[in-house]
């Protein structure tokens, strides 16, 4: 019993740090799949606080999976388990039947699962929270009650420090299909032999005043009239990561391969809501414009706005601008004001609007080998995890040094 006790502890741990941690270091992305249940439940009006209740769901699990995974305070936080897995389980298996909204979003854009993939994931789990919750008193806290307290805190504290600076700064580590090094071009295309959708097709005919379903194999003949079709999809097939992205010009044209076939270095100026920029943000965006045009660097503004609110902001910058589906933009960048350094249709930087690179920035990154831009960038999303678990080892180490004598 005492080992199925550290097995069922030591599961849901690692379990919730996992899911806690990729929705903490991708707050807006949180955000967004908040927005998403609230627009399905026709709960609109919460969708103002979709951002804190995003921060504060990636925090809880966080702070579970770890109390969990080295025993703090878990008496209490059994109870908090259960609530949580109870209330998920229901929740996912109503997303299974009715379908409100495409993927649950348990794992943030880490994992995607489907409702019943995330159902049945979630009946996995259940029984080793119940027993943890039925066992909860035979687990042994090696610490100070005062202690566990001010390391819950600390915790807390921790994790939503982790959120707060990926919601200013873009997420810690990018699991989107638009992430550096990505190819936006090569991401559009369907490989060869990729799986296809399939779909179970029935025809419907009528004949005499009767009508009856039909399927493709049997067809009836001549003297039947058809009436309708019925498609159910059976399985999607390969969906290329980034056949969403497409851009329009100001006439309706579309324009995505054109520019994604431009030649040498282009700059991305991403923004769902233009009228959101500032004054200084502004000032910035023109000093990389004018940059630009001095170094042949291709630069224009991706939006969703509406044309009045664009030629309002960008009125005699001469910034061109082309129009993008907003959900596609809150994919390419966490940041309502974004920047992104491409050469060709391949992805080198990205910038929230709390980081908009001065010129010598970006001139030092074109300067640098493309190959090494990528690399550096994916070492400091190694590196800073591994700084983030040291920290984190550290506090937990610290705290067991004052552990019952």
């Amino acid at each position: 019993m005492k080992v199925l006790r550290i097995i069922s502890r030591v599961f849901i741990g690692l379990i919730f740090i996992f899911s806690g941690y990729v929705k903490v270091i991708d707050p807006v992305g949180s955000a967004i799949k908040f927005g998403e249940y609230f627009e399905a439940f026709h709960m609109n009006a919460l969708a103002p606080a979709s951002l804190p209740f995003g921060i504060m769901l990636a925090v809880v699990e966080l702070v579970i999976g770890i109390c969990m995974l080295f025993g703090i305070k878990v008496k209490l936080v059994s109870w908090a388990t259960l609530a949580f897995m109870i209330f998920f389980t229901i929740l996912t298996f109503v997303l299974a039947v009715f379908n409100p909204v495409s993927d649950c979003g348990c794992f943030g854009d880490a994992i995607k699962l489907t409702n019943w993939e995330t159902f049945y994931k979630n009946l996995i789990l259940l029984p080793f929270t119940i027993f943890i919750f039925i066992q909860r008193k035979q687990y042994k806290s090696y610490l100070q009650d005062k202690t566990e307290w001010i390391l819950l805190a600390i915790l807390v504290a921790f994790s939503t420090g982790i959120a707060v600076y990926s919601y200013r700064h873009l997420p810690l580590i990018d699991f989107m299909a638009y992430k550096v090094g990505s190819n936006i071009q090569e991401g559009r295309i369907v490989p060869e032999g990729a799986p296809e959708a399939v779909f179970d097709n029935t025809f419907i005919y009528e004949k005499d005043g009767k009508k009856e379903q039909f399927k493709i194999e049997n067809l009836p003949d001549s003297t039947w009239t058809f009436v309708d079709a019925e498609s159910i999809l059976i399985s999607e097939g390969y969906i290329p990561p980034t056949s969403d992205f497409s851009i329009t010009d100001t006439n309706g044209d579309f324009v995505t391969d054109e520019i994604l076939e431009l030649p040498g270095y282009m700059v991305f100026i991403v923004s769902t809501d233009i009228t959101d920029i500032n004054r200084k943000e502004m000032a910035e965006i023109n000093k990389l414009h004018e940059y630009s045009k001095a170094k042949d660097i291709h630069f224009m503004m991706l939006t969703s706005s509406a044309p009045d609110d664009i030629e309002a902001v960008l009125a005699g910058t001469g910034i061109d601008f082309y129009f993008t589906d907003a959900t596609v933009l809150k994919s390419m960048i966490r940041s309502n004001l974004g920047v992104m350094l491409l050469q060709g249709a391949t992805i080198l930087k990205k910038w929230s609007n709390h980081d908009i690179p001065a010129t010598d920035e970006l001139e030092a990154i074109i300067k640098e080998d493309t190959n090494a831009v990528i690399s550096g960038h994916n070492n400091r999303e190694k590196r800073t995890t591994i700084l983030l678990s040291l920290i984190l080892l550290c506090i937990l180490g610290t705290s067991f040094f004052l552990r019952k004598r």
